[in-house]
């Protein structure tokens, strides 16, 4: 009987660690103006990291796309989004954007030639532009 608390202790100890390192905050998007693509993701805190899962949906019936990535704060209290998007040929969009913690807006790039464009927090419903292009397409 004495094993058998002790194992529920433990074990209740060990899910319990893990439940509060790894906390959901929720799940938010934004719009990769000026396309219409827009990521959308749930938020995990990890430590003083946080994991993003989600999808970069795309207007005019073009397929959603899976994203995965990390957003790490900066020493100069923004905020460091790395995202890879895989599209319909296997191709890897690599995203970094910069966010600022007091509207949740900033800038991204891509590896597909986009530079300083607008990273728009919550965007809505509205679908302005077609999808980005992929790295192989001019």
């Amino acid at each position: 009987m004495t094993r058998t608390v002790l194992l529920a202790l433990v074990l209740g100890l060990g899910f319990t660690a893990s439940a509060a390192e790894a906390q959901v905050l929720g799940t938010f998007s934004w719009q990769l103006a000026p396309y219409g693509s827009q990521i959308v993701v749930t938020v995990t805190q990890n430590g003083s990291t946080y994991d993003l899962r989600g999808v970069e949906t795309q207007c005019g019936g073009n397929a959603s796309l899976p994203v995965t990535g990390m957003a790490v704060p900066q020493a100069n209290g923004s905020i460091l989004i790395g995202l890879t998007t895989i599209n319909e040929r296997g191709r890897g969009l690599h995203t970094a954007a910069f966010i600022n913690t007091s509207n949740f807006n900033g800038t991204w790039s891509d590896n597909a030639g986009n530079t300083n464009q607008q990273f728009r927090f919550n965007p809505g419903t509205t679908c302005p532009g077609g999808p980005r292009t992929d790295p192989g397409t001019p």
